[in-house]
């Protein structure tokens, strides 16, 4: 690992499709970086964070930016989704990460060669040179239903701060995890509050297996139809369950 090179920490890399969201289905490299700041009961990447029950030392690697840029180079896609755990946690160099794949892109005569998710609980608010280096955000505000408060994280008190912000960016979906019908009710209470357009709103179900998703999908398909919400699946657990790197 070079000295001078920032790095970050990983939980994994590989290659897949999206599974969720506006660019479901597109050909992608997940980063997967490690850590978050929430407690989400229902969390399917526990092993990014979770450390009385996962092996920190096992499950995270650092790497610097120039090896980073080398592995994603060797997938041949430059569609890139960036998430975790909670990558915003470590941005100062991510934003490193990101300048070298613009750099790259530049020198390959093609700037916008990288397209770069960033999939994000939200709770954090990026800092302005992050806003240039990213072409869609997938801010995910967590609900009552993710049982944080239970395990002292207080959401209302993040969201007060950062969803103000995140409303005004253009290039933004709002992805609600919905477990219940008394969900809905909630995530309703929260775009009032926050006075979040529908048109930013994806609804999708809470879920890691294909019966527990296809299940919730019928009801939560069939509202947002009739309340003009759209809708998304999770299309790599409908493919290949909860399986890693997948």
């Amino acid at each position: 690992m070079a000295n001078d090179q920032p790095t970050l920490k990983l939980s994994e890399m590989f290659d897949s499709i999206q599974g969720e969201g506006p660019h479901t289905g597109a050909p992608c490299v997940f980063l997967r970086l490690a850590n978050c700041n929430l407690k989400c009961s229902w969390c399917d990447t526990k092993y990014t964070w979770d450390w009385e029950n996962y092996d920190k030392n096992a499950e995270v690697q650092e790497l610097s930016i120039y090896e980073i840029v080398e592995k994603i180079d060797l997938f041949g896609k430059k569609h890139i989704v960036i998430t975790g755990g909670e990558p915003l946690l470590q941005q100062p160099n991510l934003v490193s990460l990101l300048k070298q794949l613009k750099i790259k892109g530049e020198k390959e005569n093609d700037f916008g060669a990288y397209f770069v998710e960033i999939e994000t609980n939200g709770t954090i608010m990026p800092i302005e040179e992050m806003l240039v280096l990213v072409d869609q955000w997938n801010v995910s505000p967590k609900t009552t239903n993710s049982q944080n408060e239970q395990k002292g994280v207080h959401l209302e008190k993040l969201y007060e701060k950062s969803l103000p912000f995140y409303k005004c960016l253009q290039n933004i979906s709002f992805k609600f995890v919905i477990d219940k019908p008394e969900d809905l009710v909630e995530i309703n209470k929260v775009l009032e509050k926050y006075d979040i357009s529908k048109a930013k709103v994806i609804l999708m179900p809470q879920g890691t297996t294909k019966e527990g998703i296809l299940e919730k999908s019928y009801w939560i398909d069939r509202y947002a139809k009739e309340n003009n919400f759209v809708f998304s699946t999770r299309l790599h657990v409908l493919l290949w369950d909860n399986q890693r790197g997948k």
